[in-house]
């Protein structure tokens, strides 16, 4: 079983919707749990609580991606994630993404693996192994809050650090391939605590 998480806000109902279509034209079966921030608290709070969500109802095996409301997925996105985990022996991989409305703003991370010694982003947008997940969320009590517009990043390493720690290090698999589409917009709200 697929499960994508899609953290949400109230006024982007038309953008969610095509985030939830294009979950629903992956080439391979899956389904989605989509939280709603209806009290404002911050996407790294609604995609703890989807991500519980997910969890309860996933077995040994299972995948579990992730997707913000304003992005949406290309349709082979999935599929193509699922090998990049078989031919890499990975429990997390991520692809590229286009951008709409805008420029590529790390270019130079393109296909490359994740290394703790040399850190650097890569997307959200990735699917990770559900049983390893849940170990890295008790590890580190999941996604944290962002202290600021501009430290975005801050609310992802916590998980990113667990998922290498419970791996045994080194299984996060890549892709240069472009799967995904990320929106620049005036209403992107990452990375502010109270968006």
């Amino acid at each position: 079983m697929i499960t994508y998480v899609i953290p949400s806000i109230p006024r982007r109902a038309d953008m969610l919707g095509q985030a939830v279509r294009s979950v629903a034209e992956q080439t391979v079966g899956c389904q989605m749990v989509v939280e709603l921030d209806h009290l404002r608290r911050g996407a790294w709070h609604t995609r703890n609580a989807g991500i519980r969500k997910a969890l309860a109802q996933s077995a040994s095996g299972d995948l579990i991606g992730f997707l913000d409301d304003d992005d949406y997925l290309l349709p082979h996105h999935t599929e193509t994630l699922i090998r990049v985990i078989a031919e890499q022996d990975a429990i997390l991989a991520y692809s590229w993404f286009e951008v709409e409305g805008g420029t590529d703003p790390f270019p130079q991370h393109r296909g490359r693996r994740y290394d703790p010694a040399d850190p650097h982003i890569f997307p959200i947008t990735y699917l990770v192994r559900a049983d390893m997940l849940s170990r890295a969320m008790e590890r580190c009590g999941g996604f944290q809050e962002d202290t600021g517009y501009g430290t975005w990043e801050a609310q992802d390493h916590p998980v990113i650090d667990a998922l290498w720690y419970v791996s045994g290090g080194g299984r996060f698999g890549c892709t240069d391939e472009i799967t995904w589409v990320w929106r620049h917009h005036g209403s992107n709200t990452s990375g502010m605590p109270n968006r």
